[in-house]
This record gives C-alpha cells, sequence and structure tokens, in this order.
C-alpha cells in the first residue's frame, strides 16, 4: 500500500485522504483530527483522471454529505471550477440580489421554495451557456469509465444527456439531476456538477 496522500484540506477541517494498493485505489473523506469518516470512495487504480478545471475533489466536497464552505457555490461557476452550482438561500431577498449580480452568461433555474415548519429555503441552479460535451470530452468520458471497469453504459441515452443544452437539464426537461435513476443519468449528473469520475464509478460499482 503506498504512503496516503491528501488530495483536499478544507477549511471546514475535512481531509481526503488517498491510499492505493496494486490494483485499487482509497479515498477517504474524514474529519481532520480523524474523529469521523464521511465517506469512502473505492476504486480502480492506475486509471488517468480527466484534466478538467471543471472536475475536482474539492467540488465533491459540496456534494451534501458534510459540512462545507458553502460560499465556494456562489462563485465556482464563474471562477471556471464547475459547469453547474446548486445553490440555497435562507430569504429570498438573498436570492434576489444573487441574480441581480448574475451576468447573462450564465442561465440559471429558481426551483419552487422548500418550506421545512418555520423555515423556508430559496433554490438557484447556476450553468455555463452550452452543453457538458462543449467542456468534456466525451470520448475521453467513456474510455475513463472502461477503465474504471464500469460496463454497460448506454452510448445513445449518455450521449444524448451530455449533448443537452445544460439550461435545459437542471430545469428538469431531460431529468432531475438531483435524483438520477439510470447509471447514464448519474453519470451526467456527476459531470454536470463537477465530481471525479472515480467517485460516481463507485457509486455505480454499488449498484
Amino acid at each position: 500500500m503506498t504512503m496516503p496522500e491528501i488530495l483536499l484540506e478544507t477549511s471546514s477541517g475535512v481531509v481526503f485522504v488517498k491510499t492505493a494498493t496494486k490494483n485499487r485505489c482509497k479515498v477517504a473523506v474524514m474529519n481532520k483530527d480523524g474523529s469521523c469518516t464521511h465517506m469512502v470512495y473505492r476504486f480502480r487504480n492506475g486509471v488517468e483522471p480527466i484534466a478538467s478545471p471543471y472536475i475536482s475533489w474539492e467540488n465533491l466536497n459540496c456534494c451534501g454529505g458534510w459540512h462545507c464552505d458553502e460560499g465556494y457555490l456562489l462563485t465556482a461557476v464563474q471562477e471556471g471550477k464547475k459547469l453547474c452550482a446548486g445553490i440555497t438561500f435562507n430569504e429570498e431577498s438573498s436570492l434576489n440580489d444573487y441574480i441581480a449580480g448574475l451576468s447573462e452568461e450564465y442561465p440559471y433555474y429558481c426551483r419552487p421554495p422548500m418550506h421545512n415548519g418555520p423555515y423556508t429555503f430559496y433554490n438557484i441552479d447556476v450553468v455555463r451557456k452550452g452543453a457538458i460535451r462543449d467542456y468534456i470530452s466525451e470520448g475521453a468520458v467513456f474510455i475513463a469509465y472502461d477503465k474504471l471497469g464500469i460496463t454497460g453504459i448506454r452510448k445513445e441515452p449518455l450521449s444524448g444527456l451530455l449533448g443537452t443544452p445544460m439550461a435545459q437539464l437542471i430545469c428538469g426537461c431531460s431529468f432531475d439531476y438531483t435524483n438520477p435513476k439510470t447509471p447514464e443519468e448519474l453519470i451526467t449528473a456527476g459531470l454536470l456538477l463537477g465530481y471525479p469520475l472515480e467517485s460516481t464509478a463507485w457509486l455505480l460499482e454499488r449498484g
């Protein structure tokens, strides 16, 4: 087994630690003080990650599975770190102020407000213009998943999703990226949110 490699250390005290054996890699998401392991991803070793500024472990840090700096999402799309950011505000005025600061370069969709007892949450999805395949090579995606041992991916449905304008993907016209129902939808959601393909491959392995 290799020496542990820290892929990411967050301001919230969470670290992403990678270890590897000859055939497999493991990325553990845990508190830096070792008090809690939030998630462990396992995948094939020796697979080169897709080189894209829109895919990173830092993006996965915002998946909602543990505490993170939610301020990252406010500018991640504008700064070229993500293709899509789903942001939640506690006040409608804050949402409106955020929308007022967006240029026409970034399409957005506001989901209906969510009510939880006395609290109301206001959600917005912000994306870049175009389709996923305009930013991330479709061919590279298929090759990477094949090398990660993920078989049975239906090329036509996935290709269709990757070629759909992201402004349509976020409004539920093609699928609900927050609730993917097929492997192709899960892969698309992962790319849309900028998660490493290795993490999505682990979810697919687990079924």
